[in-house]
């Protein structure tokens, strides 16, 4: 017999790409594994109105059911502010009106917003205004930068303070939090991300003409990654060591591509790059393995990236940046190497240190294989009922 049903309210979910969305399909099935009915309510902005009653589509993703709203929202542009204010208003109130009719008819014993914004804040008026406890779970963008962000940051702060319990995948993310928009210390909880076996399996080889030490980074490429500094790092050491730049992956969006484009070719790096394109996920530990060094130099708003628990699992050596939750997995000349966010010198002086020594790059790589080998599903799973308990939800 299925335990109490709950709803996990996000704006991405695969096939969409993004890490949010992917995060939310493992917590998803990892709390139906656990004995919970878990229903996913994915709010999809739509250009255009949809009537409400042909607003929702429900499918099956193993033992979830997921519900896909589309939401009206006109693409960003150089509108007003009174037509943007009317636009977002228009927005929330439909993806409201969505949820709470969800919420009547399926009667929800919790709903758990995943990202403070939009699902986060809609999730806590529903649940407030059915009587229910509702959870928010911060994920990266939506306090490292939806904080400063002056229309967002109102909808964030009523996520959290409308909220049973916030889990966060980052502790600084919580205290930043905690700290400057809602005190939340008393009902918060980390939760970092786990590794799937899968990410230790060894497929095909991929075939790529790679010369040299191997460096660079994989995932999905945007400004919060902060590559920037990767590539100018890479200018400053180039002619030290034969090497070739790889990229492992895909700009988050189109418009992500042309800022790299122009700096691979401000650095002078176009001839050393290989540039692989979307990768499937179930391929990217193939990807990893042939890096020599990885490096993450993430800014503020990042989370807990899941490509980096994916290149330890494999045991590359890593270089990371003292970024989200990246501090609380790497612990500095154990089982990588962290540099300070925004500091090309500091990315490049640890590829040097890297590059020039492989015992270390190999003694760290064993090292990053027993860190993650403890970042289990199970760990994770047990972590999330344990949030779910503090609310009054039992599987």
């Amino acid at each position: 017999m299925a335990g109490p049903k709950v709803g996990l309210v996000t704006n991405q979910y695969p096939p969409q790409v993004g890490g949010v969305g992917q995060s939310a399909q493992r917590v998803a099935r990892l709390l139906a594994a656990a004995g919970l009915s878990v229903d996913v309510v994915v709010m999809e902005r739509h250009l255009e109105p949809v009537p409400f009653d042909d607003a929702i589509a429900t499918s099956l993703d193993d033992e979830v059911r997921v519900h896909r709203v589309k939401v009206h929202r006109p693409a960003s542009g150089p509108l007003e502010a009174a037509e943007e204010a009317e636009a977002l208003t228009r927005y929330n109130r439909e993806m409201f009106h969505a949820l709470d009719q969800l919420q009547a008819r399926e009667r929800y014993a919790a709903l758990h917003g995943f990202f403070l914004y939009p699902g986060g804040y809609v999730a806590a008026l529903v649940a407030r205004s059915h009587g229910i406890p509702m959870i928010a779970s911060i994920r990266g963008n939506d306090v490292g930068k939806f904080a400063f962000d002056p229309h967002r940051v109102p909808f964030v702060r009523a996520a959290l303070e409308l909220s049973s319990a916030v889990t966060s995948v980052a502790t600084s993310l919580t205290h930043f939090a905690d700290r400057t928009l809602v005190p939340i210390a008393g009902k918060a909880f980390t939760i970092l991300n786990s590794v799937e076996p899968c990410a230790r399996s060894v497929g095909e080889r991929p075939q790529l003409p790679l010369r040299g030490i191997v460096v660079g980074s994989a995932g999905l490429f945007r400004y919060k990654k902060g590559l920037v500094y990767l590539l100018k790092a890479l200018a400053t050491v180039d002619g030290r060591f034969e090497h070739t730049l790889l990229l492992a992956g895909d700009y988050f969006r189109p418009e992500d591509g042309p800022p790299l484009i122009a700096d691979l070719r401000r650095f002078g790096l176009e001839q050393r790059l290989v540039f692989t394109g979307k990768i499937p996920p179930a391929r990217m530990p193939d990807y990893l393995r042939l890096f020599d060094i990885l490096v993450f130099p993430s800014l503020f708003s990042e989370g807990c990236p899941r490509v980096l628990l994916e290149a330890m699992a494999v045991g590359r050596a890593v270089i990371g940046s003292r970024a989200g939750a990246i501090p609380e997995v790497i612990c500095h000349g154990e089982n990588g190497l962290l540099v300070e966010p925004g500091s090309a010198q500091d990315v490049a002086a640890a590829i040097a240190v890297l590059a020039e020594d492989p015992a270390l790059r190999q003694r760290l790589g064993a090292a990053a294989i027993e860190t993650t080998a403890a970042m289990t599903p199970e760990r994770e799973r047990a972590a999330w009922l344990a949030v779910y308990r503090s609310v009054g939800v039992e599987p």
